[in-house]
C-alpha cells in the first residue's frame, strides 16, 4: 500500500505482556494510522489463521479468516467489509463495515488497529505514553472476573456473550439472575433476567424473565420488544428475521417487531443431516424467476413454503415429507421427498401447478 512505513517505535502490550514490535508486525501510513499484521496477531492471541475464505479449500492470499473457538472473522484485501460467522449454529454470515480497508505489505494482510474492536472483539487503547494495548475478550473476562469476585458476580463464560466486553459491556450473573455492567462495574441493566444473549449485529440483547418469556432490550436497558414469547432467537441476519415460539408453535418476526407469519408452525427450516449430506435449509431462492424467495416451514408433519416478502403461503404443508438442499459438486440442489419419491423442488412445483393450478 502506498505510504506505509514500518517504523513504529511505540510499545505494544498484548494481554498485559509486552511484545517486541518487529519491522513487519505493525506499520503505519502517512497519516499515522497504525496497522497490524493479521497472521502475526492471530498467532500472538493463540487464534488460527487461514489464507482463504471460510469454508473454501483453496488458498487465496487476498483473503483470510481468523478462527477463535467457534467464532470466525473473515477479511479481504482492498475492502473494509468483513464477515463474521459462528460455527455450531444455523445462522448466516454477519457483515460489518470497518473504518479502513484491509491492506497489504510485504505479502501480508494488515488491519487498522482501531478496527480490532469490531473485527476480533478485542479492545485496543493507546496510553499517554503511546503505549498500545490489545486485550482479547478472553483476557478481559479473566481480568474483570477477578475484580468482580468479591461482589458475587460471575461473568458469562460463553463466547457470544463475552463479545460484549469489547464494547464496554459486561454480562454477568449473581444469585441466578443476569445483568449488564459497564467497565466501572455499575449496572446498566439490573439483575433481573434469567438469560441474556448479546446480539452484536444489532447492538441489543435477547433476554428472558423468570416466567420464561422472551423479548429484546436495547443496550440502554429500554425494552425494544416486550417479553411476550416462549422463545425468541435470530433466524437470519441477511433479512433480519427472528424465530419466535408460543404454545409449542413457531412463527417469524421481522426486525421492526411485526409478524411475518402467524405462530402456527411445527418448525421453521429443514435441519441439516450430515449423514445424508443434507444442508440446513431455510430460504429457497427464486428458482424460476416468478416464485420469489420463500422460506421452508413445517406443519402437521408436512413441509411447505411461505413467501419471504409477504409471509403468505406459497406451497401448502399438505404433501411433502421432506424439503431440503444438498451440495453436489459445489452447486446447491433443492429437493423434495413425497410418497417415497425424490424430486427436484422446481420439478415438483411445476408438476403441481400443472395438476391443480394453484399451489395454495
Amino acid at each position: 500500500m502506498h505510504g506505509l512505513n514500518q517504523k513504529v517505535e511505540d510499545t505494544l502490550y498484548i494481554n498485559g505482556q509486552q511484545i517486541a514490535i518487529t519491522e513487519e508486525l505493525i506499520v503505519q501510513d502517512s497519516n499515522g494510522n497504525r496497522y497490524i499484521a493479521l497472521r502475526d496477531l492471530a498467532e500472538l492471541l493463540g487464534y488460527d489463521y487461514n489464507n482463504s475464505e471460510y469454508q473454501s479449500y483453496g488458498v487465496d492470499t487476498t483473503k483470510c479468516y481468523i478462527k477463535n473457538g467457534n467464532l470466525i472473522s473473515g477479511f479481504e484485501l482492498g475492502t473494509n467489509i468483513m464477515y463474521k460467522y459462528e460455527e455450531g449454529t444455523n445462522l448466516d454470515y454477519q457483515y460489518y463495515t470497518l473504518n479502513y480497508n484491509i491492506v497489504t505489505y510485504n505479502n501480508k494482510l494488515y488491519i487498522a488497529m482501531v478496527d480490532l474492536i469490531q473485527a476480533l472483539n478485542s479492545s485496543y487503547t493507546i496510553g499517554t505514553n503511546n503505549e498500545m494495548r490489545i486485550n482479547s475478550m478472553e483476557n478481559l473476562a479473566q481480568v474483570y472476573q477477578e475484580a468482580l469476585t468479591e461482589s458475587g458476580y460471575t461473568i458469562a463464560t460463553d463466547q457470544n456473550n463475552q463479545k460484549a466486553l469489547a464494547y464496554g459491556c459486561i454480562i454477568a450473573s449473581r444469585n441466578g439472575a443476569y445483568s449488564i455492567l459497564n467497565t466501572n462495574f455499575e449496572e446498566i441493566i439490573g439483575t433481573r433476567y434469567s438469560s441474556i444473549y448479546f446480539d452484536e449485529y444489532n447492538s441489543n440483547y435477547i433476554v428472558s424473565n423468570a416466567s420464561g418469556q422472551y423479548g429484546i432490550i436495547k443496550n440502554t436497558g429500554t425494552i425494544q420488544q416486550t417479553l411476550r414469547f416462549d422463545g425468541l432467537e435470530i433466524l437470519n441476519y441477511e433479512n433480519m428475521l427472528y424465530k419466535v415460539k408460543n404454545n409449542n408453535k413457531y412463527g417469524i418476526m421481522k426486525a421492526d417487531g411485526t409478524m411475518l407469519t402467524q405462530i402456527i408452525y411445527d418448525e421453521i427450516g429443514y435441519q441439516a443431516d450430515s449423514a445424508n449430506k443434507i444442508l440446513y435449509t431455510l430460504i429457497i431462492p427464486d428458482l424460476d424467476g416468478t416464485m420469489g424467495q420463500t422460506i421452508v416451514v413445517k406443519q402437521n408433519e408436512k413441509y411447505g413454503l411461505i413467501s419471504l416478502e409477504t409471509g403468505e403461503t406459497y406451497l401448502v404443508c399438505d404433501h411433502l415429507d421432506k424439503l431440503y438442499s444438498v451440495n453436489e459438486l459445489g452447486e446447491i440442489q433443492y429437493r423434495v421427498e413425497v410418497e417415497s419419491m425424490t424430486l427436484g423442488l422446481l420439478e415438483y412445483i411445476t408438476a403441481r401447478k400443472e395438476q391443480i393450478g394453484d399451489l395454495n
